[in-house]
């Protein structure tokens, strides 16, 4: 009995210590918004264009498990832009004269890892300011609107609007600095590898590079065969967006101390 009394008190005291490191974690839950810009790399632009962009926002919450390690929950809403235009030295693509724009609508997680101990006292170095590196999945929304040549008559473009949802994995880097009290800013750059090829309508299939067609057309229309005369190789690597974006965030702490006996 005296056995079983002893091992229900360590049991239940290192429970307690448990839940109260927990209830000192949970205090540390950051809301933000932030701004930046979106880009695209696909089949109409095989190279990432840094200042082909378009405009997005996002909000999120963060809550910073430890020193190192935190969780970010984030909803996302942006655009994208490819036209073969941009591609001044190809002339396949100059010929072709394909363009889209989309937008994205996109929620996200992703699990960061600070390399400085931000804004902690668990060690004896405490840093206001820290790079880190983030991974995580999401799924986005996809409202996309292109002009293709489909008509006999090459200076005719017929456009046509898509709705997906697919999903993508975020791959990315950060750097966070505390601002003044409880505030922080950060700057942050992530890729979305997606699981569609057809981001812009255009994309491999079956080995061969296919227009997606809205729903009701028959792919074996006249109009729609033309394109085959307008095909450029493109990539065979699935389609990838970029945010990059300058964000503000407050944080929620307090550390509820033990009272005493």
């Amino acid at each position: 009995m005296i056995l079983f009394k002893l091992v229900v008190r360590k049991t239940f005291g290192l429970l307690s210590l448990v839940l109260l490191q927990l209830s000192v974690f949970a205090q540390k839950w950051e809301v933000g918004v932030g701004a930046g810009v979106c880009q695209y790399k696909g089949d109409v632009m095989p190279k990432f264009k840094p200042l082909v962009v378009r405009p997005g926002g996002n909000g999120f919450v963060r809550m910073n498990f430890s020193r190192a390690v935190s969780f970010k929950a984030q909803a996302m809403y942006g655009g994208v832009v490819g036209k073969d235009t941009y591609m001044k030295l190809d002339p396949f693509h100059q010929s072709r004269e394909y363009s889209f724009n989309a937008t994205l609508i996109e929620g996200s997680g992703q699990v960061e890892y600070n390399f400085l101990n931000f804004r902690t006292n668990a060690s004896r170095i405490v840093n206001n300011w820290t790079p880190y590196v983030f991974g995580g999945y999401g799924a986005t929304l996809i409202e996309s609107k292109a002009k293709i040549k489909t008509d006999i008559n090459p200076s005719v473009f017929t456009p046509f609007n898509s709705n997906k949802t697919e999903q993508a994995m975020l791959l990315g880097i950060g750097f966070k600095k505390q601002w003044k009290g409880q505030w922080n800013w950060g700057v942050e750059f992530g890729a979305r590898h997606t699981t569609t090829d057809f981001l812009d309508n255009i994309g491999y299939s079956g080995g061969n590079l296919q227009i997606q067609v809205p729903p009701g057309i028959d792919p074996s229309n006249p109009k729609f065969q033309y394109l085959l005369k307008y095909q450029v190789p493109g990539t065979k690597v699935k389609d990838m967006y970029y945010y990059t974006n300058f964000s503000i965030s407050y944080l929620f702490y307090k550390v509820y101390c033990p009272s005493p006996r």
